[in-house]
């Protein structure tokens, strides 16, 4: 994701900063944190709990070795959220970065918004579908092509239909276009009251 061709390494672990930097980050939990892209941004004195869950176990070994000494508070669960029902805690903070595109949205959304605070929010990233753009960037590892067909790009407007039904509701939204020409939906969403 750090290639030049791909240029979403950055994008996402920018996301996280804006996310940490603009809502409140007392407690945050990272979905599909992979390796922690971001967590750099983690301030000690502001953030006290960081959940990190992702199903891939080198993922979150590289992770672990990166951060658990930084931050003392990290809770680091391997899990596939498909079956995760959470760890009783609730979140000011959800992010979500480019992970609903593999992952059924509708009975995560329902879990994630029994996560959040009553004034929490979940920030998440989503690749929007563009005819003249591949949904998998070209690189020289053709092992990233087997994405192709597990990942399933939804629209915003379906992403916001679900989240409603789940009890959340769209509280900003953005669309960006990054130089490798893919587009992403960046949308923050709070529990509906």
């Amino acid at each position: 994701m750090g290639l030049p061709e791909v240029d979403q390494l950055s994008f996402l672990g920018d996301m996280l900063k804006e996310s940490l930097e603009k809502y409140d980050s007392i407690s945050v939990a990272y979905l599909g944190c992979a390796t922690g892209n971001g967590l750099e941004y983690i301030r000690n004195d502001k953030t006290h709990k960081v959940t990190a869950i992702d199903i891939n176990p080198e993922y979150l070994s590289i992770l672990r070795n990166r951060y658990q000494g930084k931050i003392p508070n990290l809770e680091i669960i391997e899990t596939d959220l498909n079956d995760y029902q959470g760890n009783g805690q609730r979140y000011s903070l959800i992010f979500a970065g480019l992970l609903f595109e593999y992952l059924d949205p509708g009975p995560l959304l329902k879990k994630i918004s029994t996560w959040l605070e009553n004034a929490g929010v979940m920030v998440l990233v989503l690749q929007l579908q563009d005819k003249h753009v591949r949904k998998v960037s070209d690189t020289p590892y053709s092992s990233l092509k087997r994405l192709d067909p597990v990942m399933n790009l939804i629209s915003d407007q379906n992403f916001k239909l679900m989240a409603k039904e789940s009890g959340m509701t769209e509280l900003e939204g953005k669309s960006l276009t990054l130089e490798s020409g893919k587009s992403f939906y960046v949308g923050v969403f709070g529990k509906t009251t």
